[in-house]
């Protein structure tokens, strides 16, 4: 899902869109939507974890489309990525990290069939998304990071003194 919204946002700059364009509301959340779903539709026929965990459900054995990583882009990416958001502080793009990815996981978690069946039930899938959490976070910081549009030679005057 980060690759492919990575390589979107990439594509988009190459086109001509400014980031201001391309990060300002809901274009994002539009984004992330996109790359939830490209990102289920890639692991539809190859998700057993899905097929196995599935038993209780009487669907066990077939695909089972994961409509939660939808929802989990749309609001990991539209609420996280903002115009100039990778040159603000540390502490303020980890807060926004923070806050979009318990968004993210709380949209997720009612569609994630897969992981309550796993899990035994919603509460104890609860608990366990909290482990994502800080790793949701983590990762939108370095997505953010790794996206950020630079110019083209910003490191042409280190690698050349």
């Amino acid at each position: 899902m980060f690759g492919f919204c990575g390589a979107s946002l990439r594509q988009l700059r190459a086109a001509g869109f400014s980031d201001d364009a391309l990060l300002r509301s809901p274009a994002p959340a539009v984004l992330g939507a996109v790359s939830g779903t490209f990102a289920a539709l890639v692991l539809y026929p190859l998700d057993f974890v899905r097929q196995t965990a599935t038993a209780a459900t009487g669907t066990a054995g077939r695909p089972v489309f994961a409509w939660s990583s939808i929802p989990f882009g749309a609001c990991a990416f539209g609420l996280f990525l903002r115009p100039g958001g990778a040159d603000a502080p540390l502490g303020d793009r980890a807060s926004r990290a923070l806050g979009a990815s318990a968004v993210a996981l709380a949209a997720e978690l009612p569609l994630d069939r897969a992981k309550i069946a796993l899990t035994g039930g919603l509460r104890n899938a609860a608990l366990v998304t909290t482990f994502r959490w800080p790793l949701s976070a983590a990762l939108l910081l370095a997505f953010e990071t790794a996206t950020a549009a630079r110019p083209r030679n910003c490191c042409d005057d280190k690698i050349h003194s």
